[in-house]
Order: C-alpha cells, then sequence, then structure tokens
C-alpha cells in the first residue's frame, strides 16, 4: 500500500498542510503513522478522508462535525451529494475526487462506476468537460511536483482512454466522405486523451474522420493527405520538441500540403508562429473544434 507525506496530501486535496495538522491536533481527523525519525506518513484511507472531508466542508458542514463522523456516517453525508441529479460544482468535485482517489488506488471498477452515475445524469461533453478535464490538470500538477507516479498517472489515463473508446464505438460511423478530417500524434507523442475527445466531437456531430492515433511520422502523413485530398486535419502536441523541430514540422506541413488546414492544441504550439502561416490554426479550448471546424463544415 502506498503511503504519502503531508506535503503530498497538501497537493492532492489542495489544503494546507497546516491545515491538516490543525484537524489532527484539535480535532483528531487523521491518526497518522510515523517513521524512526517521526515523520507523519499517511496511508491510502487517510487521503480518502483528506478528500472526503474537503468536500463536506464545501457543503457547508463544520471540521469538528466531520471529524466526529463514524466512517459509515461519513459516507452517509457523502451520499446526500454523490445521489443528487443536479449537477453542482459540488457534486463535480466530489465526482472529481473520487476518481482521483479510486485512480491513485488501481481501482478501475470504482472509476467505472463514477462515471456510469455521472453519465446517468449527464452526457460524455459534460463528463470530459466538467469533470475528466479538471481531472487530468489537477493530475498534471500532481506530477511537477512528483505526488503521483508513472504507473498511476498511465493507470488513470487508460481508464479515461477506455471511457472515450466506448463511447466512440457506441457512435455511428458517417457514411459520406465529404470533408473528412485526419486526426494524428506527430512522432514521439503518446497523449492521445485530448486527441480523442476531439475525435469524439466530431463524430458525434456526424462529420467524417480518420484517426490516425499516436507517433505519425510526418513523411508518412504529406503524401496520405495529398491521396486523400484532406482539407482539414487535426494534431495535438503534449511534450515540447524543441523550436527548431517544432518549426520544421509546421513549416513542412505548410509547404507541401499547402491546401489543407492544421488544427493544433495551443499548450505547447506558439501562437506567434502559427499566425505567420495562413494554413495553421490554434485550438484554445474544446470549444473552438465546435467553432473553428464543426460550425464551419456545417454552415
Amino acid at each position: 500500500m502506498r503511503t504519502y507525506s503531508i506535503k503530498e496530501l497538501e497537493n492532492i486535496s489542495g489544503t494546507k498542510a497546516h491545515t491538516i495538522r490543525i484537524w489532527e491536533q484539535r480535532y483528531n481527523l487523521l491518526s497518522p503513522q510515523r517513521t524512526q525519525t517521526g515523520i507523519r506518513f499517511y496511508n491510502n484511507d487517510d487521503l480518502k478522508k483528506i478528500l472526503s472531508t474537503v468536500v463536506l466542508i464545501k457543503a457547508g458542514l463544520k471540521i469538528s462535525k466531520i471529524a466526529q463522523l463514524s466512517p459509515d456516517n461519513m459516507h452517509l453525508e457523502l451520499a446526500k451529494i454523490n445521489d443528487s441529479t443536479i449537477i453542482s460544482d459540488l457534486k463535480i468535485e466530489l465526482v472529481i475526487s473520487n476518481l482521483l482517489e479510486a485512480g491513485l488506488s488501481y481501482d478501475e471498477a470504482k472509476i467505472n462506476i463514477e462515471f456510469e452515475k455521472f453519465n446517468a445524469i449527464s452526457d460524455t461533453v459534460t463528463l470530459f468537460k466538467q469533470v475528466i478535464y479538471p481531472l487530468l490538470v489537477r493530475i498534471g500538477m500532481m506530477w511537477g511536483v512528483d505526488d503521483i507516479n508513472t504507473l498511476q498517472e498511465h493507470f488513470i489515463s487508460n481508464c479515461i482512454r477506455q471511457k472515450l473508446l466506448h463511447e466512440l464505438n457506441n457512435l455511428p460511423i458517417p457514411n459520406s466522405n465529404d470533408d473528412q478530417i485526419v486526426l494524428f500524434l506527430p512522432e514521439n507523442e503518446t497523449h492521445e486523451i485530448g486527441l480523442l475527445f476531439s475525435n469524439y466531437l466530431l463524430r458525434k456531430a456526424n462529420i467524417k474522420t480518420i484517426y490516425l492515433g499516436q507517433q505519425v511520422p510526418v513523411t508518412n502523413l504529406i503524401p496520405f493527405i495529398k491521396e486523400q485530398k484532406i482539407k482539414k486535419a487535426i494534431g495535438f502536441i503534449s511534450i515540447f520538441p524543441g523550436e527548431d523541430k517544432l518549426n520544421r514540422i509546421l513549416n513542412t506541413l505548410s509547404k507541401e500540403c499547402s491546401k489543407t488546414d492544421f488544427y493544433w492544441n495551443s499548450s505547447v504550439v506558439n501562437t506567434v508562429i502559427i499566425q505567420k502561416m495562413k494554413n495553421h490554426h490554434i485550438l484554445k479550448n474544446m470549444e473552438d473544434i465546435q467553432e473553428k471546424i464543426i460550425d464551419s463544415l456545417k454552415g
């Protein structure tokens, strides 16, 4: 079982370590174990309790009351929020906390249950925008300070990936080949959740897509685009390849595929560079896919 430092609890829960210590000392909320040198460490149950406490405080309960709740009564208080059919900020916070706790514990069944419960009162687009995207942002922050290990990050990402693939498989494949869009990740790129969701939005709008996926060499992509007469392509870059390599990719595609419009995510690709190229465009958010691509094709 993985253990956590108080600093890791702070980063995962968003609660200051000083506050967590007060909750321990004044209200006996947690009973951490200690190393031989006296350093606190916490287990998965402690993590779950902290995440639950944060949600209940946002629900209006006082810490003095929360600390006195038995595990069953805490579960009942959380169930009041979880069972609500109203998608409130509080409910979203609880779902994110539940997914995070389940992911850190490698609990795929619980992750799927959370997805199913949220989908029962909403749709996949809302799930991604209000739950999955904020969850990924939080995981990214944890990754940046080493509060989540590689296996945990891969596990959570693959659970999300499987969910998106399941939803994609439930959509009919459009018959028309008009205005079909290619989606790809360049070489050395493997983070495809954003690209998969883009594919879902397009397919849901009944737009034909060709999903090429991870690590697509530009030398293979260019003749394919020309042969298929592709007018639009979406590429995501998560890992900065270096300015020279990025410029080389963009310039090559611009020169060799001048009749194709390329759309890129804004996290790595420089907007200033893009603005100098007529056939390259930035997608600042998922709404841009609707406005810049779907609406233009439907209009």
